[in-house]
């Protein structure tokens, strides 16, 4: 089943609200009967490069993208916060180059790629 994978960074983004964070996930995923996974602090990094990471699972991987910029990532609250300390990706939609899929990335000056519901 395709993934969307969002790793969030905490510490490149002090004032993120994560239990909020979480909050909009949750209600993303239910919009669109997605599964979510929380997989939690990854301890084995090195302390500043330390993330969470939500993965959601569904087949309408376009339409949970679309709600969670909409209800997420331009949330006036969490959104700004938020864009600075996460990368988005997609994963088990195709196969070869297009395996993975970069959606948002924290750093503004990679551009993403584009998400076609195909």
């Amino acid at each position: 089943m395709p993934t969307l994978h969002v790793r969030i960074q905490p510490d490149r983004s002090p004032d993120l609200d994560l239990p909020a964070v979480l909050a909009l996930f949750s209600s993303a995923a239910e919009v669109v009967d997605a599964e979510l996974e929380i997989r939690g602090v990854d301890d084995d990094a090195a302390e500043d490069d330390r993330f969470i990471r939500f993965d959601f699972r569904t087949l309408d991987v376009a339409r949970l993208w679309t709600v969670l910029q909409g209800q997420v990532f331009w949330d006036d609250a969490v959104g700004p916060a938020l864009a600075i300390a996460a990368v988005v990706t997609c994963d088990g939609r195709h196969t070869g180059d297009d395996a993975v899929l970069l959606l948002h990335h924290h750093d503004r000056a990679i551009v993403p790629d584009t998400l076609v519901d195909t």
